[in-house]
Protein backbone atom coordinates (compact mmCIF):
# COMPACT_ATOMS: atom_id res chain seq x y z
CA UNK A 1 0.00 0.00 0.00
CA UNK A 2 2.88 2.30 -0.59
CA UNK A 3 2.62 5.49 -2.85
CA UNK A 4 5.09 6.74 -5.00
CA UNK A 5 4.79 10.51 -5.07
CA UNK A 6 7.67 10.97 -7.74
CA UNK A 7 4.77 11.20 -10.23
CA UNK A 8 1.36 11.49 -11.09
CA UNK A 9 -0.89 14.38 -10.43
CA UNK A 10 0.62 16.49 -7.98
CA UNK A 11 -2.76 17.65 -6.13
CA UNK A 12 -4.51 14.20 -6.57
CA UNK A 13 -1.25 12.51 -4.25
CA UNK A 14 -1.36 15.00 -1.54
CA UNK A 15 -4.75 14.79 -1.23
CA UNK A 16 -4.96 11.13 -1.19
CA UNK A 17 -2.02 11.42 1.24
CA UNK A 18 -3.25 13.58 3.21
CA UNK A 19 -6.73 12.55 3.95
CA UNK A 20 -6.16 9.32 5.77
CA UNK A 21 -3.02 11.14 7.63
CA UNK A 22 -5.82 14.15 8.58
CA UNK A 23 -8.17 11.06 9.53
CA UNK A 24 -5.54 9.19 11.62
CA UNK A 25 -4.40 12.39 13.51
CA UNK A 26 -7.84 13.54 14.74
CA UNK A 27 -8.64 9.96 15.66
CA UNK A 28 -5.53 9.49 17.92
CA UNK A 29 -6.23 12.82 19.39
CA UNK A 30 -9.92 11.48 19.86
CA UNK A 31 -9.14 8.97 22.32
CA UNK A 32 -6.96 11.29 24.23
CA UNK A 33 -10.02 13.57 24.49
CA UNK A 34 -12.50 10.80 25.01
CA UNK A 35 -10.35 9.75 28.20
CA UNK A 36 -11.28 13.78 29.24
CA UNK A 37 -14.54 13.86 28.04
CA UNK A 38 -15.35 10.24 30.19
CA UNK A 39 -12.90 11.70 33.01
CA UNK A 40 -14.91 15.12 33.28
CA UNK A 41 -18.52 13.61 33.19
CA UNK A 42 -17.98 10.46 35.44
CA UNK A 43 -14.97 11.28 38.18
CA UNK A 44 -15.13 15.39 38.41
CA UNK A 45 -13.70 18.34 37.35
CA UNK A 46 -10.29 17.90 39.81
CA UNK A 47 -9.39 14.22 38.17
CA UNK A 48 -9.70 16.42 34.55
CA UNK A 49 -7.33 18.70 35.31
CA UNK A 50 -4.88 15.95 37.12
CA UNK A 51 -5.28 14.84 33.11
CA UNK A 52 -4.69 18.27 31.76
CA UNK A 53 -1.10 18.46 33.96
CA UNK A 54 0.03 14.87 33.46
CA UNK A 55 0.12 15.54 29.61
CA UNK A 56 3.01 18.39 29.49
CA UNK A 57 4.98 16.18 32.32
CA UNK A 58 4.79 12.82 29.93
CA UNK A 59 5.51 15.17 26.10
CA UNK A 60 9.08 15.64 27.97
CA UNK A 61 10.29 12.28 27.51
CA UNK A 62 8.12 11.13 24.45
CA UNK A 63 9.00 14.30 22.23
CA UNK A 64 12.90 13.69 22.79
CA UNK A 65 12.19 10.14 20.78
CA UNK A 66 9.72 11.45 18.29
CA UNK A 67 12.23 13.83 17.84
CA UNK A 68 14.67 11.67 16.75
CA UNK A 69 12.36 9.49 14.61
CA UNK A 70 11.54 12.56 11.96
CA UNK A 71 15.21 11.95 11.38
CA UNK A 72 14.47 8.37 10.41
CA UNK A 73 11.23 9.57 8.61
CA UNK A 74 13.03 12.07 6.32
CA UNK A 75 15.90 9.88 5.39
CA UNK A 76 13.14 7.02 4.62
CA UNK A 77 11.00 9.27 2.03
CA UNK A 78 14.09 10.18 0.54
CA UNK A 79 15.63 6.58 0.38
CA UNK A 80 12.22 5.52 -1.07
CA UNK A 81 12.69 8.35 -3.70
CA UNK A 82 15.32 7.69 -5.05
CA UNK A 83 14.50 3.47 -4.77
CA UNK A 84 17.62 2.83 -2.06
CA UNK A 85 14.91 -0.07 -0.70
CA UNK A 86 18.16 -2.15 1.08
CA UNK A 87 18.80 1.32 2.71
CA UNK A 88 15.36 1.36 3.80
CA UNK A 89 15.60 -2.16 5.57
CA UNK A 90 19.15 -1.20 7.20
CA UNK A 91 18.16 1.56 8.53
CA UNK A 92 14.65 0.65 10.03
CA UNK A 93 16.73 -2.59 11.65
CA UNK A 94 19.08 -0.39 13.22
CA UNK A 95 17.03 2.56 14.52
CA UNK A 96 14.69 0.23 15.98
CA UNK A 97 17.23 -1.05 18.37
CA UNK A 98 18.18 2.42 19.54
CA UNK A 99 14.52 3.79 19.71
CA UNK A 100 12.86 0.65 21.54
CA UNK A 101 15.44 0.88 24.01
CA UNK A 102 15.28 4.46 24.81
CA UNK A 103 11.69 3.74 25.02
CA UNK A 104 12.21 1.19 28.11
CA UNK A 105 14.34 3.74 29.89
CA UNK A 106 12.08 7.01 29.55
CA UNK A 107 9.41 4.43 30.91
CA UNK A 108 11.10 3.79 34.05
CA UNK A 109 12.61 7.31 34.49
CA UNK A 110 9.25 9.00 33.88
CA UNK A 111 8.05 6.33 36.65
CA UNK A 112 10.72 6.72 39.32
CA UNK A 113 10.23 10.75 38.82
CA UNK A 114 7.04 11.48 37.99
CA UNK A 115 6.31 13.13 41.66
CA UNK A 116 9.10 14.99 41.36
CA UNK A 117 8.88 16.17 38.21
CA UNK A 118 4.70 17.29 39.20
CA UNK A 119 5.93 19.01 42.67
CA UNK A 120 8.58 21.28 40.55
CA UNK A 121 6.00 22.14 38.35
CA UNK A 122 3.89 23.63 41.24
CA UNK A 123 0.75 21.13 40.71
CA UNK A 124 -2.19 22.01 42.62
CA UNK A 125 -2.36 20.18 45.83
CA UNK A 126 -5.97 19.17 44.45
CA UNK A 127 -4.96 17.14 41.55
CA UNK A 128 -1.32 15.74 42.67
CA UNK A 129 -2.50 13.19 43.87
CA UNK A 130 -4.77 11.89 40.86
CA UNK A 131 -2.09 13.34 38.31
CA UNK A 132 0.65 10.90 39.89
CA UNK A 133 -1.51 7.92 39.61
CA UNK A 134 -2.60 8.46 35.88
CA UNK A 135 1.33 8.95 35.28
CA UNK A 136 2.47 5.92 37.27
CA UNK A 137 0.45 3.87 34.69
CA UNK A 138 0.75 6.06 31.27
CA UNK A 139 4.38 5.76 31.47
CA UNK A 140 4.68 1.90 31.62
CA UNK A 141 2.84 2.16 28.06
CA UNK A 142 5.53 4.54 26.47
CA UNK A 143 7.21 1.82 24.80
CA UNK A 144 4.24 0.87 23.08
CA UNK A 145 3.50 4.55 22.14
CA UNK A 146 6.91 5.13 20.23
CA UNK A 147 6.93 1.61 18.65
CA UNK A 148 3.24 2.81 17.10
CA UNK A 149 4.88 6.14 16.20
CA UNK A 150 8.20 4.25 14.59
CA UNK A 151 6.00 1.72 12.56
CA UNK A 152 3.92 4.78 11.38
CA UNK A 153 6.96 6.53 10.71
CA UNK A 154 8.22 3.67 8.21
CA UNK A 155 4.59 3.57 6.60
CA UNK A 156 4.46 7.16 5.71
CA UNK A 157 7.74 7.46 4.67
CA UNK A 158 7.15 5.18 2.05
CA UNK A 159 3.13 6.87 0.94
CA UNK A 160 1.07 4.75 3.25
CA UNK A 161 -1.26 6.99 5.19
CA UNK A 162 -3.60 4.21 4.78
CA UNK A 163 -2.55 1.75 7.28
CA UNK A 164 -2.10 3.73 10.38
CA UNK A 165 -5.27 4.90 9.98
CA UNK A 166 -6.82 1.70 10.38
CA UNK A 167 -4.82 1.02 13.79
CA UNK A 168 -5.98 3.90 14.96
CA UNK A 169 -9.52 3.12 14.24
CA UNK A 170 -9.05 -0.36 15.97
CA UNK A 171 -7.32 1.61 19.17
CA UNK A 172 -9.49 4.39 19.54
CA UNK A 173 -12.68 1.99 19.21
CA UNK A 174 -10.86 -0.08 22.01
CA UNK A 175 -9.92 2.68 24.28
CA UNK A 176 -13.42 4.13 24.16
CA UNK A 177 -15.25 1.09 25.28
CA UNK A 178 -12.68 -0.10 27.86
CA UNK A 179 -12.32 4.04 29.40
CA UNK A 180 -16.69 3.10 30.07
CA UNK A 181 -16.31 -0.66 31.49
CA UNK A 182 -13.35 0.80 33.55
CA UNK A 183 -14.90 3.74 34.58
CA UNK A 184 -18.38 3.81 34.76
CA UNK A 185 -18.46 -0.33 35.78
CA UNK A 186 -15.76 -0.90 37.78
CA UNK A 187 -15.26 2.50 39.19
CA UNK A 188 -11.45 2.54 38.59
CA UNK A 189 -11.40 6.45 38.48
CA UNK A 190 -8.28 7.86 36.59
CA UNK A 191 -6.63 4.69 36.93
CA UNK A 192 -9.20 3.31 34.57
CA UNK A 193 -8.85 5.47 32.43
CA UNK A 194 -5.01 5.06 32.33
CA UNK A 195 -4.82 0.97 31.68
CA UNK A 196 -7.43 1.75 29.26
CA UNK A 197 -5.46 4.31 27.14
CA UNK A 198 -2.17 1.61 27.56
CA UNK A 199 -4.28 -1.06 26.35
CA UNK A 200 -5.06 0.67 23.52
CA UNK A 201 -1.43 1.54 22.42
CA UNK A 202 -0.25 -2.02 22.48
CA UNK A 203 -2.75 -3.34 20.38
CA UNK A 204 -2.26 -0.56 17.90
CA UNK A 205 1.63 -0.94 18.32
CA UNK A 206 1.17 -4.63 17.38
CA UNK A 207 -1.01 -4.21 14.59
CA UNK A 208 1.06 -2.03 13.00
CA UNK A 209 4.65 -3.97 13.32
CA UNK A 210 2.09 -7.13 12.06
CA UNK A 211 1.08 -5.39 9.06
CA UNK A 212 4.68 -4.38 8.13
CA UNK A 213 5.72 -7.90 8.19
CA UNK A 214 3.18 -9.06 5.76
CA UNK A 215 2.74 -5.80 3.68
CA UNK A 216 6.38 -5.07 3.13
CA UNK A 217 9.18 -7.75 4.03
CA UNK A 218 11.79 -6.05 3.06
CA UNK A 219 11.57 -3.49 5.34
CA UNK A 220 11.21 -6.54 8.23
CA UNK A 221 13.26 -5.60 11.25
CA UNK A 222 16.36 -8.30 11.66
CA UNK A 223 18.83 -8.01 14.58
CA UNK A 224 21.52 -10.14 12.42
CA UNK A 225 24.74 -8.62 12.08
CA UNK A 226 24.58 -8.15 8.26
CA UNK A 227 21.15 -5.80 8.70
CA UNK A 228 22.65 -3.49 10.89
CA UNK A 229 23.92 -0.33 9.21
CA UNK A 230 25.74 2.16 11.87
CA UNK A 231 26.46 4.97 9.41
CA UNK A 232 22.74 5.27 8.31
CA UNK A 233 21.98 5.48 11.79
CA UNK A 234 23.82 8.56 12.47
CA UNK A 235 22.85 10.15 8.97
CA UNK A 236 19.05 9.79 10.94
CA UNK A 237 20.68 11.02 14.17
CA UNK A 238 22.23 13.79 12.43
CA UNK A 239 18.86 15.25 11.10
CA UNK A 240 17.04 14.16 14.20
CA UNK A 241 19.39 15.49 16.69
CA UNK A 242 18.19 18.93 15.94
CA UNK A 243 14.77 18.49 15.94
CA UNK A 244 15.20 15.81 19.18
CA UNK A 245 16.85 19.04 20.94
CA UNK A 246 13.62 21.44 19.81
CA UNK A 247 11.42 19.49 20.76
CA UNK A 248 13.25 18.51 24.37
CA UNK A 249 13.29 22.44 24.75
CA UNK A 250 9.70 22.55 23.36
CA UNK A 251 8.86 20.44 26.31
CA UNK A 252 10.73 22.40 28.91
CA UNK A 253 9.09 25.17 27.53
CA UNK A 254 6.12 23.20 27.52
CA UNK A 255 6.45 22.61 31.40
CA UNK A 256 7.33 26.80 31.95
CA UNK A 257 4.16 27.81 30.49
CA UNK A 258 2.43 25.32 32.27
CA UNK A 259 4.15 27.07 35.87
CA UNK A 260 2.42 29.88 34.83
CA UNK A 261 -0.68 28.32 33.39
CA UNK A 262 -1.02 26.81 37.51
CA UNK A 263 -0.53 30.12 38.88
CA UNK A 264 -3.91 31.67 37.76
CA UNK A 265 -5.65 28.79 39.50
CA UNK A 266 -7.29 25.55 39.42
CA UNK A 267 -10.41 26.82 37.17
CA UNK A 268 -8.23 28.50 34.47
CA UNK A 269 -5.72 25.23 35.05
CA UNK A 270 -8.98 23.13 33.92
CA UNK A 271 -10.21 25.55 31.14
CA UNK A 272 -6.91 25.79 29.55
CA UNK A 273 -5.30 22.41 29.37
CA UNK A 274 -9.03 21.10 28.11
CA UNK A 275 -9.06 24.16 25.38
CA UNK A 276 -5.14 23.49 24.73
CA UNK A 277 -6.80 19.20 24.03
CA UNK A 278 -9.43 20.58 21.55
CA UNK A 279 -6.77 23.54 20.43
CA UNK A 280 -4.82 20.27 19.34
CA UNK A 281 -7.20 18.56 17.86
CA UNK A 282 -8.72 21.49 15.39
CA UNK A 283 -5.27 22.43 13.83
CA UNK A 284 -3.98 18.71 13.61
CA UNK A 285 -5.17 18.95 10.04
CA UNK A 286 -2.98 21.81 9.05
CA UNK A 287 -0.31 20.02 11.05
CA UNK A 288 -0.60 16.35 8.84
CA UNK A 289 -0.75 18.38 5.73
CA UNK A 290 2.68 19.79 6.67
CA UNK A 291 3.88 16.35 7.22
CA UNK A 292 2.28 15.77 3.99
CA UNK A 293 4.32 18.10 2.13
CA UNK A 294 7.54 17.02 3.85
CA UNK A 295 7.07 13.36 2.86
CA UNK A 296 5.76 14.72 -0.92
CA UNK A 297 9.37 16.85 -0.81
CA UNK A 298 11.43 14.14 0.55
CA UNK A 299 10.07 11.48 -2.23
CA UNK A 300 11.13 13.99 -4.71
CA UNK A 301 14.36 15.49 -4.05
CA UNK A 302 15.59 11.64 -3.07
CA UNK A 303 14.15 11.68 -7.44
CA UNK A 304 16.25 15.04 -8.10
CA UNK A 305 12.99 16.30 -8.88
CA UNK A 306 13.22 19.96 -7.60
CA UNK A 307 10.61 21.31 -9.40
CA UNK A 308 8.08 18.86 -8.50
CA UNK A 309 9.01 19.22 -4.64
CA UNK A 310 8.28 22.94 -5.31
CA UNK A 311 5.00 22.16 -6.60
CA UNK A 312 4.16 20.59 -4.08
CA UNK A 313 4.46 23.24 -1.76
CA UNK A 314 2.37 25.66 -3.33
CA UNK A 315 -0.41 23.22 -3.70
CA UNK A 316 0.19 22.15 -0.28
CA UNK A 317 0.26 25.60 0.93
CA UNK A 318 -3.70 26.19 -1.08
CA UNK A 319 -5.07 22.66 0.63
CA UNK A 320 -3.95 24.08 4.33
CA UNK A 321 -5.03 27.81 4.11
CA UNK A 322 -8.86 26.33 2.44
CA UNK A 323 -8.89 24.55 5.37
CA UNK A 324 -7.54 26.95 7.98
CA UNK A 325 -10.03 29.32 7.12
CA UNK A 326 -12.55 26.24 7.76
CA UNK A 327 -11.15 25.63 10.79
CA UNK A 328 -11.05 29.23 11.81
CA UNK A 329 -15.16 29.46 11.31
CA UNK A 330 -16.26 26.42 13.37
CA UNK A 331 -14.16 27.13 16.60
CA UNK A 332 -14.85 30.83 16.79
CA UNK A 333 -18.71 29.45 16.29
CA UNK A 334 -18.73 26.04 18.36
CA UNK A 335 -15.92 27.29 20.98
CA UNK A 336 -17.86 27.10 24.04
CA UNK A 337 -20.17 24.13 23.11
CA UNK A 338 -17.15 22.19 22.89
CA UNK A 339 -16.08 22.96 25.85
CA UNK A 340 -19.04 22.26 28.08
CA UNK A 341 -18.95 18.64 26.26
CA UNK A 342 -16.26 18.19 28.52
CA UNK A 343 -18.62 18.74 31.88
CA UNK A 344 -16.96 21.77 32.91
CA UNK A 345 -18.92 24.55 34.66
CA UNK A 346 -20.21 27.61 32.80
CA UNK A 347 -16.87 29.24 34.23
CA UNK A 348 -14.66 27.48 32.93
CA UNK A 349 -16.03 26.97 29.75
CA UNK A 350 -16.13 30.77 29.00
CA UNK A 351 -12.56 31.01 29.55
CA UNK A 352 -11.77 28.02 27.16
CA UNK A 353 -13.82 29.95 24.77
CA UNK A 354 -12.09 32.99 25.39
CA UNK A 355 -9.06 31.33 24.26
CA UNK A 356 -10.25 29.59 21.40
CA UNK A 357 -11.48 32.83 19.53
CA UNK A 358 -8.43 34.48 20.33
CA UNK A 359 -6.16 31.61 18.44
CA UNK A 360 -8.51 30.50 16.13
CA UNK A 361 -8.02 33.62 14.02
CA UNK A 362 -4.59 33.23 13.11
CA UNK A 363 -4.86 29.65 12.27
CA UNK A 364 -4.18 31.02 8.24
CA UNK A 365 -0.34 32.09 9.66
CA UNK A 366 0.05 28.85 11.48
CA UNK A 367 -0.65 26.88 8.46
CA UNK A 368 2.18 29.38 6.73
CA UNK A 369 4.39 28.71 9.47
CA UNK A 370 4.06 24.60 8.76
CA UNK A 371 4.13 24.59 5.13
CA UNK A 372 7.26 26.53 4.84
CA UNK A 373 9.20 24.87 7.84
CA UNK A 374 7.50 21.38 5.95
CA UNK A 375 9.61 22.28 2.89
CA UNK A 376 12.60 22.63 4.18
CA UNK A 377 12.66 20.10 6.34
CA UNK A 378 11.95 17.69 3.24
CA UNK A 379 15.20 18.97 2.20
CA UNK A 380 17.33 17.86 5.37
CA UNK A 381 17.47 21.83 6.78
CA UNK A 382 16.38 20.67 9.87
CA UNK A 383 18.72 22.62 11.52
CA UNK A 384 17.28 25.67 10.58
CA UNK A 385 13.70 24.51 11.31
CA UNK A 386 14.57 23.00 14.70
CA UNK A 387 16.10 27.52 15.33
CA UNK A 388 13.24 28.67 14.37
CA UNK A 389 11.23 26.70 16.38
CA UNK A 390 13.38 27.30 19.43
CA UNK A 391 13.09 31.33 18.90
CA UNK A 392 9.21 30.87 18.37
CA UNK A 393 8.87 29.16 22.00
CA UNK A 394 11.65 31.50 23.33
CA UNK A 395 9.44 34.21 22.53
CA UNK A 396 6.33 32.66 23.89
CA UNK A 397 7.85 32.26 27.37
CA UNK A 398 9.06 35.43 27.59
CA UNK A 399 6.02 37.19 26.85
CA UNK A 400 4.33 34.23 29.08
CA UNK A 401 6.16 35.33 32.38
CA UNK A 402 6.59 39.19 31.77
CA UNK A 403 3.28 40.02 30.58
CA UNK A 404 1.37 37.34 33.05
CA UNK A 405 0.77 40.03 35.52
CA UNK A 406 -0.85 42.88 33.13
CA UNK A 407 -2.82 40.15 30.96
CA UNK A 408 -3.72 37.08 33.09
CA UNK A 409 -4.48 34.15 31.77
CA UNK A 410 -5.01 35.73 27.92
CA UNK A 411 -0.96 35.83 27.95
CA UNK A 412 -1.21 32.03 27.46
CA UNK A 413 -3.27 32.34 24.11
CA UNK A 414 -1.57 35.92 22.75
CA UNK A 415 1.70 34.34 23.40
CA UNK A 416 1.26 31.72 21.42
CA UNK A 417 0.07 33.91 18.68
CA UNK A 418 3.06 35.86 18.62
CA UNK A 419 5.23 32.72 18.48
CA UNK A 420 3.38 31.08 15.21
CA UNK A 421 3.81 34.97 14.03
CA UNK A 422 7.73 34.83 14.36
CA UNK A 423 8.02 31.34 12.82
CA UNK A 424 5.94 32.11 10.24
CA UNK A 425 8.44 35.01 9.30
CA UNK A 426 11.32 33.47 9.75
CA UNK A 427 10.47 29.92 7.52
CA UNK A 428 9.12 31.88 4.95
CA UNK A 429 12.43 33.78 4.86
CA UNK A 430 14.77 30.72 4.89
CA UNK A 431 12.50 29.42 1.80
CA UNK A 432 12.57 32.75 -0.05
CA UNK A 433 16.07 33.02 0.15
CA UNK A 434 17.15 29.79 -1.23
CA UNK A 435 19.82 28.88 1.46
CA UNK A 436 18.54 25.38 1.96
CA UNK A 437 20.01 24.92 -1.98
CA UNK A 438 23.19 24.21 -0.41
CA UNK A 439 21.59 21.13 1.60
CA UNK A 440 20.28 20.05 -1.79
CA UNK A 441 22.72 18.31 -3.77
CA UNK A 442 24.07 16.53 -0.47
CA UNK A 443 20.71 15.14 0.12
CA UNK A 444 20.39 13.76 -3.39
CA UNK A 445 23.80 12.49 -3.87
CA UNK A 446 23.78 10.87 -0.06
CA UNK A 447 20.13 9.47 -1.20
CA UNK A 448 21.38 7.79 -4.49
CA UNK A 449 24.54 6.31 -3.61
Amino acid sequence: MSNDMTKGSVFKILLSFTIPLILTGLLQQLYYITDSMIVGNFIGEAALAAVGVSSPVLNVFIFIVTGLVSGYTILISQYYGAKEYKKISKLSSTFFIFIMFSAFVISIAGFIFRENILNLLHTPIEVLQQSSKYLSIVFIGVPALVLYNLCSSLLRGIGDSKTPLYAIILSTAINIILDLVFVKLFFWGIKGVAIATVIAQIISSVFLLISIYKKHPMFRISFLKNSIDLTLFFDSMKLGAPKMIQSSIASVGSLLLQNVMNTFGIEVVTAITTAYKIDTLTILPIINISIAISIFVGQNIGANNMARAKEGLRKGIFISLIVSIVITTIVVLAGKGFMKSFGVSDAVAAIGQRFFRTCAIFYPILALENAYAAFLQGNKDVVFTSISNILSLALRVLLSYTLAGILGSDVIALSEICSWVLGAILCFSRYKSNSWQKLNSKSISTATE
